[in-house]
């Protein structure tokens, strides 16, 4: 059969009734706001059915509704406490699913047709109530926790709410998507870009829009072109995370599909045994290039059989994919200040795993506290690696850098070293570190992923902030080092103390001492070796 709408609206009466006595409740305004939006998109308005403006006076009710909703490309349920207390909306949810599928559909991966729009959360004894065909989809949620009260509060649909628009224009830019990928895949193939002729489904010559095998809510794919998707040729595991990400989490997954990238997993990870979890996490995993996990200060929901939370399980999972695969890359974050009193963790099973990523991060990851701006950049570097030049004619060729760590307020002690590495032809890096401020932590970690040689000066600081740093140049891999430290050293000066007669290491190959005035002998192994790594020059 062929389809005579693109989109069937199912919904709850009682969530279209204003309490403020305006004119137009939520779904007549999120009904005429995707009439006008993805019909921008496309360059025609969609089909749009839903009771009560598609009905005529002598239409029998549940057989009309019935054919609209089967006849209908794509569902949008509007969940509410109502909705799932609705035999209608139930009845119409089973009808879409009853229908004869698309025959797109049988791919393995395929996207749901089904964008379920979440108006209002469901309390805790209406949740299973929810229908089972579209349980596991994330969905759009038009809600959030309030930061002062922790209720879970609507979007208003008024034009000054932003976070109501931002998951709107999501909802329409996924919409719009779909209906390119299921109506005009092969007609792009065939007669090049779309044109509003073409598109308008009144058109003579618009394809038809046909079913034929399989079941409507699967996962829409990343298949080779002409298969009737939009092809990646990567794909991201964007982790699940906890509610207090939820929001930095779409800015990532909005970021990577409008690059044409596509992001797993589409549905909620089952919760009810642990190695149905496991299992679907994994298959994920394997079919993706990068995964991404954003870690906050909430532990997260466990599955019913495990301790661990699903953000842990993910990471773990992710870290053994990595082991096995050279090629499989991880970027964790975490919002700048975590381990602040800002940002307080009261969960000790999260302090404890946050503890655990900060040191135990291998090669082919990295761990960013920086801005979600900053992380997303990171991503699409990551994903698109620059070529690599070779050192004939590159100016950075010229000259080592030699990364300088000591605190602030042994600046003037240092003037010395750096004048004479900077007589040697060395390029210095300073890094004056000033209680660790966060506003500087993306330079130290850029200075640590790229410099050529690293040199921490021990002078007012103690022996903790020393083994910090030290810290922070194995951690350096974490951080997307692709190369060995041409040389490494600790530089033991003014004034002495116990701490640093004792002082010693096996984590670089050169400790220096001098208590008194700077003598170039002490760094000449230092440069030397520098030297020897650029090629003797």
């Amino acid at each position: 059969m062929s389809f005579t709408h693109d989109i069937f609206i199912s919904y709850g009466h009682l969530d279209d009734l204003n309490p403020f006595g305006q004119e137009k409740g939520w779904i007549d305004l999120l009904h005429e706001r995707l009439l006008v939006l993805v019909g921008q998109a496309l360059g025609y308005e969609p089909e749009i059915w839903r009771d009560g403006h598609n009905l005529q006076g002598n239409d029998e009710l549940g057989g009309a509704i019935s054919e609209g909703v089967t006849q209908s490309l794509l569902l949008i349920p509007v969940i509410s406490p109502r909705y799932v207390q609705s035999d209608w909306c139930c009845r119409e949810m089973e009808a879409f699913h009853a229908g004869e599928p698309l025959a797109s559909e049988a791919a393995p991966g395929f996207r749901s047709r089904v964008f379920k729009v979440v108006k209002t959360p469901l309390p805790a004894h209406l949740k299973k109530r929810e229908p089972a065909q579209i349980r596991n989809l994330i969905g759009y949620q038009f809600y959030a926790e309030d930061e002062a009260t922790g209720l879970l509060t609507e979007f208003s649909p008024e034009p000054d709410d932003k976070h109501y628009w931002r998951m709107l224009n999501r909802l329409v830019a996924d919409i719009t998507k779909t209906l390119i990928e299921l109506k005009h895949s092969s007609e792009t193939k065939q007669t090049g870009p779309l044109d509003a002729s073409r598109l308008n489904p009144a058109s003579t010559n618009a394809p038809a829009i046909t079913n034929a095998t399989n079941a409507s809510s699967k996962p829409l794919t990343n298949q080779p072109n002409g298969k009737g998707a939009l092809v990646s040729s990567k794909l991201v595991y964007l982790a699940e995370t906890t509610s207090d990400l939820a929001d930095e989490r779409e800015l990532v997954r909005d970021e990577l599909r409008q690059r044409g990238y596509g992001v797993l997993p589409e549905q909620k990870l089952p919760l009810e045994e642990v190695k149905q979890t496991e299992n679907t996490v994994r298959a994920a995993l394997t079919r993706c290039a990068l995964s991404v996990h954003l870690v906050g200060t909430r532990y997260g929901s466990t599955p019913e059989d495990d301790a661990r939370s699903v953000v842990r399980i993910q990471e773990e999972l992710a870290a053994q994919h990595g082991a096995a695969d050279p090629a499989f890359l991880r970027l964790l974050w975490m919002p700048q200040g975590l381990m602040t009193p800002a940002l307080e963790i009261t969960d000790e099973r999260q302090k404890s795993f946050v503890s655990e990523l900060q040191n135990r991060i291998t090669g082919g990851s990295e761990l960013l506290q920086t801005s979600v701006e900053d992380l997303k950049t990171r991503i699409v570097e990551k994903l698109n690696p620059p070529e690599k030049t070779t050192a004939h004619g590159s100016e950075r060729s010229k000259f080592r850098h030699v990364y300088l760590i000591c605190e602030d307020r042994d600046r003037s002690f240092v003037r010395p070293i750096k004048k004479y590495l900077y007589e040697q032809n060395l390029e210095v890096i300073p890094w004056f570190d000033q209680n660790g401020m966060d506003t500087l932590m993306d330079y130290h970690r850029k200075n640590l992923r790229e410099c050529d040689a690293a040199l921490i000066y021990f002078g007012s600081a103690d022996e903790p902030w020393v083994r910090k740093n030290l810290e922070d140049l194995e951690k350096a891999y974490g951080y997307g080092r692709e190369h060995d430290w041409s040389a490494s050293a600790v530089y033991v000066g003014s004034p002495p103390n116990d701490q640093k007669e004792d002082f010693l290491t096996h984590l670089v190959p050169y400790v220096i001492r001098n208590y008194s005035s700077f003598d170039p002998k002490d760094l000449r192994d230092f440069v030397t070796a520098v030297q020897a790594a650029e090629g003797g020059n």
